[in-house]
């Protein structure tokens, strides 16, 4: 006599080898195995992250008086905002504090 089958193993059994054999010709097809597709698309997020942290801003762009655009657009960045202390003066900054005697 034969062996027993589960028709149902079987039957699992052999989708599982069809899609082994489906995945193995894509890959073959489409080149690129998983680990390489991440490594790749990692070093392009911080090649972009890398150039868009030397972009200069438009605000920069229109106003080259000879000075560091870079440098004086920060500083007028921090002396905008309102949450710094009022002791702080800035060596950079055209404003004069409000208790400056000069």
């Amino acid at each position: 006599m034969s062996d027993l089958v589960n028709l149902r193993q079987a039957r699992k059994r052999k989708q599982r080898d069809q899609k082994a054999k489906k995945a193995d010709e894509n890959r073959i097809q489409h080149g690129r195995s998983r680990h390489e597709r991440d490594l790749s698309n990692a070093r392009n997020r911080a090649a972009e992250k890398h150039l868009d942290g030397h972009q200069r801003s438009s605000e920069e762009a229109g106003d080259n008086n000879g000075a560091d655009t870079a440098l004086t657009g920060a500083v007028e960045s921090e002396v905008s905002q309102p949450d710094e202390s009022e002791n702080v003066v800035s060596i950079f900054g055209n404003k004069k504090p409000d208790n400056d005697p000069a």
